[in-house]
């Protein structure tokens, strides 16, 4: 066993493995690699989700039909990535330390894993953030959960973790393509307890199933280099000259792999032991379909709200012998046949184009993906906040109040596993701790006080006039004022209403 700590350099991964991630071929032998435990998670669950996310599930999607994904999950991903990361980051703790993990985050690029990791924890319900070395200088990327596989102990720690990157299959025509061979980082705890890191190649049979009873019976093994067939170790040579195989290293952390999960959820609810979060292509799985239609219905009232001529066979130009094939007449006009020649005309037709409905059926699933995220719904879709002129200071402010809470629950789910990270960064370089500090957690004066005052007027202790004033100030027109103080009168007395039929019921 070599003593030599890691570098990722020395060993082959890095940049000749862009691209591969998200090859049909590599995606699909990844799914084949799974272990045991986790084949129906990552198989049927997981492999539903992320097709959502991705934009195709056969069996729905219909590219003859003109039923194609409008990847809305990926433009709310992005929505949910930029208002958590909106302001950046900072990092709190002594100067001299503070300093050098500013300089650090720079140069590394840490800001753009973490945006990125957390991107993916969106897609994938998971994502890993993994500490690599290249000439000593340490840095993190980002993983999708379809690139890895961890296994998590009781306290949410990863104790060993492969990461694929390429995957080849044997060509030989007697095996029939049906030996795959993904080529990964492991990442895993040695008998003495140490962290080590080899490359290695890890070896399926079969084809990729959706369910457990159809699982082929086959078993994931890793193969050393001299039992690889020719071609796979061709294959490996070529694209990967530097990589060892089968080489343990000792990785440059005294207590940790260097991998760290983020998540999106706390949990999967209807899989509550797995130790991942839940993708947004669950929660939001017959929302997004239904959206998809919706894309389809009004492709379908543009093309049949086009103008058309009825025209009977008899005002057409026989001698002509490329008349039916016109394109002219192919669009505008329609033959058809002639029943009573001395009451044939030619006839305009054209549908009511009902663009309004459906938008606003298409508004209507935004919102209902909202509830379900627990966001406001400008916050993954602006064009909601179009007529927030129309609303209440207080609604708006209260809907801003609803996102921050989001992402303070982001960040309380997140900071920790982050914060172990940069324990071992600035432990590598001799630094003492710092913690992550994301600016979106800063909150307004104005929700502040807004979230303070509500309490006191909820609680019955403070007049309407008397909450838009401490509120807001002076920052409301006079007419602002009266309308918000009728708003606040309006849903105190449905409070009231309530809280009296409830005392009725219970008096009972």
């Amino acid at each position: 066993m070599s003593q030599q700590v890691f570098d990722i350099d020395t060993v082959g991964f890095g940049a000749d493995t862009l691209g591969n991630y998200f090859d049909f071929y590599v995606n699909n032998t990844f799914y084949l690699l799974a272990p045991e435990y986790y084949y129906s998670f990552y198989s049927i669950y997981l492999n539903r989700c992320l097709a959502c996310y991705d934009g195709w599930v056969n069996g729905f999607h219909n590219k003859a039909s003109g039923l194609v994904p409008q990847r809305a999950l990926q433009s709310i991903a992005t929505g949910l990535n930029n208002m958590l990361f909106a302001h950046g980051i900072d990092f709190s703790g002594d100067k001299a330390d503070y300093n050098f993990a500013t300089m650090w985050a720079k140069r590394s690029k840490f800001y753009n894993a973490l945006k990125k990791g957390h991107k993916f924890a969106i897609a994938g319900g998971t994502s890993l953030l993994k500490l690599n070395r290249e000439n000593k200088e340490l840095y993190a990327t980002a993983h999708r959960i379809d690139t890895f596989f961890a296994d998590i102990d009781a306290t949410g720690k990863v104790v060993s973790v492969k990461v694929y990157f390429d995957a080849v299959h044997n060509t030989n025509p007697n095996n029939q393509g049906k030996d795959h061979y993904g080529i990964c980082e492991e990442r895993y705890f040695n008998e003495e307890g140490k962290p080590c890191i080899r490359a290695s190649v890890y070896k399926s049979s079969g084809n990729l199933q959706t369910s457990v009873q159809d699982r082929p019976k086959f078993d994931v093994q890793r193969i050393e280099w001299k039992k690889l067939p020719n071609n796979v170790r061709q294959y490996i040579k070529n694209h990967y000259p530097s990589i060892v195989l089968d080489e343990e290293q000792y990785l440059p952390f005294p207590n940790s792999l260097g991998c760290y999960l983020m998540r999106f959820t706390d949990d999967i609810p209807q899989i509550p032991n797995t130790p991942f979060g839940q993708p947004i292509g669950d929660i939001l799985f017959t929302e997004n379909f239904q959206f998809d239609q919706m894309k389809y219905f009004e492709k379908n009232e543009v093309d049949l709200a086009r103008a058309r001529a009825l025209v009977p066979e008899e005002f057409w130009n026989k001698d002509d012998p490329n008349y039916e094939n016109r394109a002219m007449n192919e669009r505008f006009y329609q033959k058809i046949s002639s029943i009573n020649a001395d009451n044939d005309k030619i006839t305009p037709i054209q549908f009511l184009l009902r663009g309004g409905d459906i938008r606003t059926q298409m508004e209507n699933i935004y919102k209902d993906m909202s509830f379900k995220l627990n966001v406001s719904a400008s916050s993954i879709a602006s064009f909601l906040s179009e007529g927030a002129g129309a609303r209440t200071a207080t609604e708006i402010i209260s809907e801003r109040t609803k996102s921050d809470t989001w992402i303070k629950g982001q960040i309380n789910l997140n900071a920790p596993e982050i914060n172990e990270l940069l324990r071992e960064v600035m432990y590598y370089y001799n630094h003492e701790p710092v913690e992550i500090i994301l600016k979106a957690e800063d909150q307004s004066p104005q929700i502040e006080r807004l979230k303070t005052n509500s309490d006191v007027f909820g609680a019955g202790n403070m007049s309407p006039e008397r909450f838009v004033k401490n509120t807001y100030g002076n920052t409301l027109s006079k007419e602002e004022q009266e309308k918000e103080i009728a708003y606040l009168e309006k849903t105190k007395a449905q409070n009231d209403m309530q809280r009296q039929a409830m005392a009725k019921y219970w008096n009972k």
